[in-house]
């Protein structure tokens, strides 16, 4: 039997990258995934991957600054029945020196990573809260643990997730657990304009205990252990799946 089979589970940012593999991944353990993006057409081809493995999926445009927008999405969603899991993995990257950051690069950074998905935890959060259990999953980053020159609004952002996400495990216990991913260099459309530099993608391997870069699919696995019942007595943790680049 599917290990997941029954479970509604709400994976934002499932265009593409890290969010589409989770999606499929929870899918092929028989979860009903309930996919969002801004790009519909990226959208449609996760849609289209759920589909080709027997999956189930219900597919909605979201657009993660807007907080009425989240909170109507959790509404229609919630109306067709609870949602035991939800995968906050919606965000956006920067890289940029700190001295040519300005305030709007970190606003908007701030505002997606960090607002974007505070907004959606809330919105599934208290639904969850109200009928006494949910399982809670953002995503967030090694750069956010162990800081990376050249990332600073990147870094504050996924340091705040990851302060967010221990603040809200001690506030919403014991009926849910909140947790995070936090991965490393993963060759997706979001880090492809660096890992298309050959001295880039070296320098990341280099440094990488493991000796490459992420595959989008090895983080289905885990996100999979992360909505079952393997993470029940789990909570707050930011969980590395970097190749071993933090190093500690």
């Amino acid at each position: 039997m599917a290990s997941l089979s029954g479970q509604r589970i709400v994976v934002t940012g499932a265009s593409r990258g890290l969010g589409r593999a989770m999606a499929v991944a929870l899918a092929k353990e028989g979860a009903t995934v309930i996919v969002t993006g801004r790009d519909p057409s990226a959208l449609a081809r996760t849609q289209t991957e759920v589909a080709a493995i027997g999956g189930t999926s219900e597919l909605y445009a979201l657009d993660i600054n807007n907080a009425e927008e989240v909170e109507a999405f959790a509404e229609k969603v919630w109306t067709k029945g609870p949602v035991d899991t939800v995968f906050a993995n919606a965000g956006i990257s920067l890289t940029k020196p700190a001295v040519e950051t300005t305030d709007a690069d970190m606003r908007r950074i701030i505002d997606a990573n960090v607002i974007g998905s505070f907004t959606t935890l809330r919105a599934f959060g208290t639904r969850m809260l109200a009928r006494g259990s949910g399982k809670l999953i953002a995503t967030s980053s090694d750069i956010g643990i162990r800081g990376s020159a050249g990332w600073v609004a990147y870094a504050a952002s996924k340091g705040a997730l990851n302060a967010m996400v221990k603040t809200l495990a001690w506030e919403w216990a014991p009926k849910l657990t909140v947790n995070a991913i936090a991965p490393g260099a993963f060759a997706t459309d979001i880090n492809a304009h660096l890992l298309e530099q050959p001295a880039i993608l070296q320098a990341i391997s280099d440094e990488t205990p493991l000796g490459r870069v992420g595959r989008a699919e090895e983080i289905g696995p885990l996100a999979v252990f992360m909505a079952g019942a393997g993470s029940d007595f789990m909570t707050g943790e930011i969980i590395s799946l970097d190749g071993g680049i933090k190093k500690s």
